[in-house]
């Protein structure tokens, strides 16, 4: 069936639909309406006719516009939010895995060899105590314990280096607090107290066992012997 014979059927078609709306009993009764009208409601029921008939032909394509829009919003949204989603999960990736921490008895050790290798006259080595955590920044079921190291009679330069030194014992390890006082006897001195706090970091997650293998069974990732290809 070629272009011309589906015009044909088309105007076929309109012409006995339209005669059979002509017989209808609703449209003479419009028409008789439309006829007892005065011209000027006439045109302005031609008017709002052809306007409803308009509005009627244009909101198909207009309801359609407006539903890609939609489709087109949530589309950007979607891809905004598996952009944000993996730029986290790269972060995530990229951040070090920070290792558990020490005892404070591991601790103390390490900052009693500090101070010897530091060369300090005992005088200037008050001790060192175990506290508990009174910090209002770390809860204290997120850390192991605190350790406080009082040194008197330092130079800014030995406050600074031992603080640095504290600071590096365990990436878990960290200087909480350090609080310097001019010395009572000597006013060029410090005397200079160190709060370090061990974190309660969690332990990696094991991996997940693997699943057993029946016998004669084959990994998908195992390449097959020769002669099974």
């Amino acid at each position: 069936m070629n272009l011309d014979d589906l015009k044909d059927r088309f105007v076929s078609d309109a012409r006995v639909t339209w005669e059979r709306i002509q017989d209808s009993g609703v449209y003479n009764q419009l028409r008789d309406r439309y006829e007892n009208m005065t011209p000027v409601m006439q045109k302005v029921t031609v008017v709002g006719v052809a306007a409803l008939i308009a509005f009627m032909i244009l909101s198909v394509p207009y309801g359609a516009f407006n539903q890609s829009q939609t489709y087109v919003e949530e589309f950007e949204s979607k891809r905004m939010t598996i952009r944000e989603l993996l730029k986290v999960s790269r972060e995530s990736a990229d951040v070090p895995q920070i290792p558990q921490a020490p005892s404070l008895e591991i601790v103390r050790n390490s900052v009693q060899n500090q101070l010897t290798a530091a060369n300090l006259l005992p005088e200037q080595i008050k001790g060192t105590e175990v506290l508990t955590n009174d910090s209002k920044i770390v809860p204290q079921n997120l850390t192991e314990g605190m350790l406080q190291v009082s040194l008197a009679k330092l130079n800014i330069r030995q406050a600074l280096d031992l603080g640095h030194q504290f600071q590096s014992i365990n990436a878990s390890v960290k200087l909480k607090d350090m609080a310097m006082t001019a010395n009572a006897e000597d006013p060029r001195y410090f005397d200079v107290t160190y709060k370090l706090i061990a974190l309660a970091v969690p332990a990696a997650p094991e991996p997940p066992p693997e699943a057993p293998t029946r016998p004669g069974s084959r990994n998908r990732n195992t390449p097959p012997p020769p002669g099974d290809e």
